[in-house]
């Protein structure tokens, strides 16, 4: 049996945490015996323990990024249990840790790479010499779209061999109903609320529509850095009674089942969780044609794609769906085949067991 550890760098349940879960549950127990290594302590532990799943917590102090407590732990953990396997889901310092120790199998898991199209080409030589530092402690990277990966290799010099494109998958289970007073028609988004994420285009598109005479509501659910950012927004905007900043929820399906029409307007992304959920759970979705994005959601075929930054295009989009029940009951018909056929879980375990396998 081979000694597995996932890492993550963050202590609540977003998308990354989300697929280390479900590699812990799903992955053959027969062949692979999982421990997940936490920076602090928080929510996603109370998760673990609830499903009996092993995890540590390294002392990193902050989630985010490695400290140097945290990557001594790391350091004395990993040389005492000595891993067969080690899959760093966000940030390379385990995988530069096994390598000094000899680990058989480094894995560096990219979830989406942290740039815009533009900023990739503005990146210092410094960052530049960062980013393709990185392969040589790896066995195999993993991407999660494959626009992800021509950017691995045309622009950090990966060999074409040593990054695969595995596109994440979810479980299709039943989850806990949400029910909603006085039911307006709701617009929602997902996500942390972040540069990335492009919130900011959801609450313009918000004042758009109210301005053009739409009585909708608008549901923002996450949390991050740029809420007190999104309040001022809000209020600028004298959308008090229009948009509402819902926090964080663990109970996604849940939330996405509240929506009307799901609308995504990130700046960069790889291939986002929430996608797939809405996807599963057949709620129309307009989202930006950014990064892996455009390889799940087709243009009138399975969802809608607009232009990032672009709060206008986000308002007619809206309009036009709600507008169309041919064209909305058809995309959520395809993107509910789509998912069915491609992003589930067992498809995703079989691809991560057969890099597994193949280390030596």
């Amino acid at each position: 049996m081979k000694k597995v550890l996932l890492t993550v760098n963050n202590n609540r349940l977003s998308g990354i945490e989300k697929y280390t879960l479900l590699l812990a549950q799903y992955l053959d127990k027969d062949k692979y015996k999982v421990e997940i290594g936490i920076p602090t302590f928080g929510s996603f532990c109370n998760i673990l323990e609830e499903k009996n799943i092993d995890y540590f917590i390294f002392d990193n102090k902050v989630n985010g990024r490695y400290t140097l407590s945290g990557i001594r732990f790391l350091f004395k953990k990993i040389f005492k249990e000595k891993y067969d396997i080690i899959h760093a889901q966000a940030g390379i310092a385990p995988c530069v840790i096994g390598k000094l120790i000899g680990t058989k199998l480094l894995v560096e898991h990219k979830h989406g790479l942290d740039f815009t199209a533009e900023q990739i080409n503005e990146l210092s030589i410094f960052r530049v010499y960062y980013e393709k530092l990185k392969k040589y402690f790896v066995e195999q990277a993993i991407t999660v779209c494959q626009a992800d990966k021509s950017t691995l290799l045309e622009k950090f010099g990966y060999k074409d061999s040593k990054v695969k494109v595995i596109y994440n998958g979810i479980e299709n289970l039943p989850f806990t109903p949400i029910n909603l007073e006085n039911k307006k028609t709701i617009i929602g988004t997902v996500g942390r609320l972040t540069y990335q994420k492009g919130q900011e285009y959801f609450i313009e598109m918000a004042k758009i529509l109210k301005d053009k005479g739409f009585d909708y509501e608008y549901h923002i659910y996450g949390d991050g850095e740029k809420i007190d950012d999104y309040k001022k927004q809000i209020k600028s905007l004298n959308l008090e009674s229009d948009v509402f900043l819902k926090g964080y929820s663990n109970n996604v399906p849940g939330v996405l089942n509240t929506f009307d029409l799901f609308v995504l307007p990130s700046r960069y992304e790889g291939i986002p969780y929430v996608i797939l959920e809405a996807m599963k759970e057949s709620v129309p979705i307009i989202c930006t044609s950014v990064g892996g994005i455009s390889e799940v959601i087709k243009n009138n075929y399975n969802g809608i794609l607009v232009k990032k930054e672009d709060a206008i295009e986000l308002a007619d989009k809206v309009i036009e769906l709600s507008n169309s029940k041919e064209l909305k009951d058809t995309i959520t018909s395809n993107a509910k085949k789509d998912f069915d056929k491609n992003y589930t879980i067992e498809k995703t375990i079989n691809n991560i067991e057969t890099i597994y396998s193949e280390g030596k």
